[in-house]
């Protein structure tokens, strides 16, 4: 019987999931460190008319997608001497929407999946980017998919209210697929079956895994600077390893730091000038990858 999309698109399954788990105790995103000197909550890129004539537009404005920009925004008005605050750990996350089938075939049931089960696929040459981040990374980050263990719109509208997105999604390590096309499972967790050849795989739960490392790593004495130049090496030498099915996005990305090193060297000078490069060219990796990066230590 062939498999069924879910109910939802990804992005709304995306929002609420991020947005719990940036709020939990345990990990945040970059960003909102410097969310005082931005003096915005959330900022959106709307063309709705509606909205406009509220305050006395009759047309949408222009502008742009600042997400696209934000770690220039963020850097240039950051002119103060305040100390960063460290952090440890990363965590990238790919968020995938889910197909779903009702009845388990034989070959996954005999490696305990039950009925119904959720898949998702994955893209070789992206796979192949992570997993050389995974490594150049090694016990410094997370990197891992996140798929919902649901398909119905009334239980992703449930599971944001509650909230509990997180504990009801599977969150597969990027080594585990290593040399697969998909992911199968019927429960949240680290439980599944990766294809090609079925592959059994369970584990901690991504929380336990974040607690795990941030305690591992918790003597670390690198800065906040430090840190992101670290990171920033690792996604370029991650773009260098894919291979050449992904020809296309390694210009982009390079063609894109290019430009972040450029445009940086216009307001930037010394430390501040290698911080604002390594941070907008791990930002810029993951708005190609479709990665969201949350990071996990001490924020006070």
């Amino acid at each position: 019987m062939p498999l069924k999309n879910c109910e939802f698109e990804e992005a709304e399954y995306r929002g609420p999931l991020f947005n719990q788990l940036s709020t939990s105790s345990l990990l945040w995103e970059p960003g909102q460190v410097f969310e005082k000197h931005i003096g915005i909550d959330h900022a959106l890129f709307t063309t709705h008319a509606y909205l406009h004539a509220l305050h006395g537009h009759h047309a949408p404005l222009d502008g742009v997608v600042l997400s696209r920009y934000n770690w220039d925004y963020i850097w240039h008005l950051r002119r103060s001497k305040k100390k960063l605050p460290s952090f440890h750990l990363n965590v990238f996350i790919q968020a995938k929407r889910p197909q779903y089938g009702r009845y388990v075939p034989k070959v996954l049931k005999a490696h305990g999946l039950k009925s119904p089960y959720w898949r998702f696929e994955i893209t070789p040459h992206q796979q192949v980017a992570l997993e050389k981040l995974q490594q150049k990374l090694k016990g410094r980050a997370i990197v891992c998919y996140a798929c919902p263990a649901f398909h119905k719109e009334s239980l992703l509208h449930k599971w944001t209210v509650e909230p509990r997105i997180v504990e009801n999604s599977t969150f597969p390590d990027i080594s585990v697929l290593k040399g697969h096309s998909a992911w199968n499972f019927s429960m949240p967790g680290a439980h599944g079956v990766a294809n090609i050849d079925p592959t059994p795989s369970e584990g901690p739960s991504l929380l336990e895994r974040v607690s795990s490392l941030v305690e591992h790593n918790g003597n670390a004495t690198g800065s906040a600077i430090e840190e992101l130049a670290m990171l920033s090496q690792a996604v370029k030498s991650a773009m260098e390893s894919v291979t050449d099915e992904a020809s296309y996005l390694q210009a982009r990305f390079f063609e894109g730091a290019r430009a972040i090193q450029q445009l940086a060297s216009e307001f930037a000078d010394g430390e501040e000038l290698e911080a604002v490069v390594s941070y907008g060219t791990v930002l810029h990796f993951c708005y190609l990858n479709r990665l969201n990066w949350l990071v996990a230590g001490n924020a006070g």
